[in-house]
């Protein structure tokens, strides 16, 4: 659908962060479609955070979200190929924290 790299990094982990796409027009399938990403290799900088008491993870990291009742994330292993994440929290689907909100615009 592109044909450059969007790579951006959300100034404060574990909060939605909103990035415009509104310049590249991108028309939206009737069918539907998938939000991806990519992990990135940063070399031998790495970033830090603690969100928990017990585990400091080191690099980069997708937040989840408990938002939804159903599973929605789907993660592909080489090998094994592509397996929806269906762990569940309180009655809650473990989610990645990534989604696209789509404008819909007329002529």
């Amino acid at each position: 659908m592109l044909t450059e790299n969007i790579v951006v990094s959300a100034p404060k982990g574990g909060e939605w962060y909103t990035i415009d796409l509104t310049q590249y027009n991108i028309e939206a399938p009737v069918e539907g479609f998938f939000v991806a990403m990519e992990w990135i290799v940063s070399g031998d900088k790495f970033y830090t955070t603690n969100f928990m008491d017990n585990y400091t993870p080191y690099g980069q990291i997708l937040r989840p979200t408990f938002e939804f009742k159903e599973s929605r994330t789907w993660n592909y292993t080489i090998g094994r190929g592509w397996s929806l994440i269906t762990l569940a929290n309180n009655g809650m689907r473990y989610n990645a924290m990534i989604r696209a909100e789509v404008d819909q615009i007329k002529d």
